[in-house]
């Protein structure tokens, strides 16, 4: 499955990002994160929601990791001179567009 999100494109089956033809190297953690947010564009994304299908939520994780590792997927894909394609919703959760 390719996943597109203006520029900002993912290749599930060969584990590629690329934004505006940069190729960006994630974990899999991070990838996955990312995929799952690309696959509903547009669509706010509860930290909940996301503990359970990336993380597979336990009572032990708290909730900030997914926090963590939205800033690392920002510092990584909204580079220098490009449009943020991640973002909050206060309260709520996270979406891209």
């Amino acid at each position: 499955m390719i996943a597109k999100v203006k520029d900002l494109v993912l290749d599930s089956k060969t584990k590629e990002v690329k934004r505006a033809d940069r190729l960006i190297a994630l974990t899999p953690k991070e990838f996955a994160l990312l995929e799952y947010l690309m696959s509903r564009p547009s669509e706010v994304v509860s930290r909940k929601d996301l503990l359970m299908k990336i993380w597979q939520y336990s009572p032990e994780i708290e909730s900030r990791v997914v926090d963590v590792y939205i800033g690392y997927l920002r510092r990584k894909i909204d580079f220098k001179g490009k449009k943020k394609l991640i973002h909050s919703v206060r309260g709520f959760g996270y979406s891209i567009k």
